[in-house]
């Protein structure tokens, strides 16, 4: 789950600005970028930590997967046999992974200097990409990296580079655990634009794919919600 912070009105007079850079790019190289086209999942990466061993970077990250069941389930037994993966958990959509890789571009994308203000959006085997620094000069040096591999991005479009007012930060934060039929009722709201504007289904839509009640479907949705709005209001 993405939440967002944003700055106390009383801050709001302090001068926080980073360099900022936003891109999307067709990665040929990344497992579970390739996966998410493959399988029509949508992968939320936030990056945990990176160290190198020897002559491979090994990174830690934490994804968040939306999509259906079944893909969902193809998607992570075909990560679990790919050869990069050291290591890997599950709980349920959650999925913690430590992947092996050997090109320098890694090393610049994961760097501790670089702030991650949201997680990779990893969708159809693009990647979109929101970091800053406090050195533009790093960020330049991203940019020049991937214009490199033309091979394994042969798509790159820079959608800004900017110093920017740090007024909204997200982080990558678990939700509170749900029972099964609370947890399906949001995800199923959720998934098919309950919540979005002008909503795109309704309860009796959501009821009936769910082949539950109206009045029964509602109550775990609120139930779900309930528990999940201070959560996010924290």
């Amino acid at each position: 789950v993405r939440f967002c912070l944003r700055m106390p009105r009383g801050l709001a007079s302090w001068s926080f600005t980073m360099w900022n850079l936003k891109f999307k790019v067709l990665n040929k190289d990344s497992i579970y970028t390739l996966l998410t086209a493959k399988y029509k999942i949508t992968d939320y990466l936030y990056p945990v930590d990176y160290f190198r061993k020897g002559k491979k970077i090994n990174i830690l990250c934490v994804h968040l997967l939306e999509g259906e069941e079944n893909e969902k389930a193809k998607f992570i037994e075909s990560l679990k046999r790919n050869n990069k993966v050291k290591e890997m958990e599950q709980n349920g959509d959650k999925v913690f992974t430590l992947i092996a890789e050997e090109e320098y571009f890694y090393e610049l994308l994961f760097s501790a200097e670089l702030y991650h203000i949201s997680p990779v959006l990893i969708k159809e085997g693009y990647e979109e990409w929101n970091i800053s620094s406090f050195n533009r000069k790093i960020l330049e040096n991203v940019i020049k990296e991937i214009e490199k591999w033309k091979d394994k991005f042969p798509e790159f479009t820079l959608k800004s580079l900017a110093k920017t007012n740090m007024e909204e930060i997200y982080f990558p934060k678990i939700r509170p655990k749900l029972p099964e039929k609370q947890k399906k009722a949001f995800d199923l709201a959720l998934k098919r634009g309950y919540y979005t504007w002008p909503r795109r289904s309704n309860l009796g839509y959501l009821a009936k794919e769910m082949k539950v009640s109206v009045a029964t479907f509602h109550e775990n949705l609120r139930k779900a919600e309930a528990k999940l709005l201070p959560f996010f209001s924290k």
